[in-house]
């Protein structure tokens, strides 16, 4: 991501956390539309519901609603990723550090 923050133009990414979308859906989304410039539509709250065609990986999970359960659950291998995290040093994630 840091080539590509060095590459791109200020603004042009925006960092979407999961976490943040799961406590507040709407103003995630708000946010995001806001970014690309789009305007704000109700269905995006419940994209879910929505039947197109879905020809990717993630069909099964556009299908159903936002979910909490996976929240935390890095915490099973919390015990093991310090050793990675080390070994990255810079590149690990900024938000690694509460991993470690």
């Amino acid at each position: 991501m840091a080539h590509w923050r060095s590459v791109l133009p200020a603004g042009a990414m925006l960092d979407v956390v999961y976490e943040n979308v799961v406590d507040d859906l709407e103003g995630e989304v708000r946010r995001l539309l806001d970014h690309c410039g789009l305007p704000w539509d109700e269905r995006c709250l419940k994209f879910h519901e929505n039947r197109r065609p879905i020809h990717t990986a993630s069909a099964l999970q556009v299908r159903q609603p936002l979910f909490r359960s996976s929240l935390q659950r890095w915490r099973r291998y919390e015990a093991f990723l310090g050793p990675l995290l080390a070994e990255l040093g810079d590149l690990a994630p900024a938000r690694a550090e509460a991993l470690a």
